[in-house]
């Protein structure tokens, strides 16, 4: 029983930063540097459009970051079905770096396998969270409590670099594949006045 629940909370912690890696690589390869042998393809091209077109041109700095007149009815989430697949794809993936690594070690497996479970429950909150936080970055009137917690704070400042440029900064909720890949960024002061974020960060 220990055991299991040790493989649970280890396949949760890999699952939280393999979902720094997979949100990163989502971002920059479908939403914004997508390469042109992608955007064939109607749905990928749709994605696209959507995100490095219309979220970008809509919800542009400085003044149109958060929602106004001119942006209100411009969509900020995912389709429906576009999370349960995020969430089902990179669960696949790691169902099978885990059959295959139980499988080198001699260990049993199994369709329901505890660090599979774990990161299950990691990418579903995830995203989850990555839907919401980044609505309340755009739509601050809904959750003013929330905005102007210091963590919250931080993380609007991030996402404001990435809207002054799409290259940088491409996660949303856990940064670790910006620091990896090198395309984390601080935001400048004199735009930090639009993001809520102090002149002193």
């Amino acid at each position: 029983m220990l055991y299991n629940f040790v493989l649970s909370l280890a396949g949760f912690a890999s699952g939280a930063v393999l979902g720094s890696f997979f949100e990163h690589a989502i971002h920059k390869y479908l939403l914004h540097g997508t390469p042109k042998v992608f955007r064939k393809f109607g749905y990928v091209k749709g994605m696209w459009k959507g995100h490095a077109i219309s979220h970008h041109g809509s919800y542009a700095p400085d003044e149109h970051y958060t929602q106004d007149d001119t942006n209100k009815g411009e969509v900020l989430t995912f389709s429906w079905y576009e999370g349960p697949a995020i969430i089902a794809s990179a669960t696949l993936i790691v169902y099978m770096l885990a059959y295959t690594i139980r499988v080198l070690l001699g260990f049993s497996v199994g369709l329901f396998m505890p660090e599979v479970i774990g990161a299950f429950i990691a990418f579903a909150i995830y995203y989850l969270a990555y839907e919401g936080l980044h609505a309340i970055m755009h739509v601050p009137k809904k959750w003013k409590w929330l905005r102007k917690r210091r963590f919250m704070i931080w993380l609007n400042s991030h996402h404001y670099q990435h809207h002054l440029d799409p290259r940088t900064n491409l996660n949303v909720i856990i940064p670790i594949a910006d620091y990896v890949w090198g395309t984390k960024r601080n935001l400048p002061k004199e735009h930090r006045k639009y993001s809520d974020a102090p002149l002193d960060m």
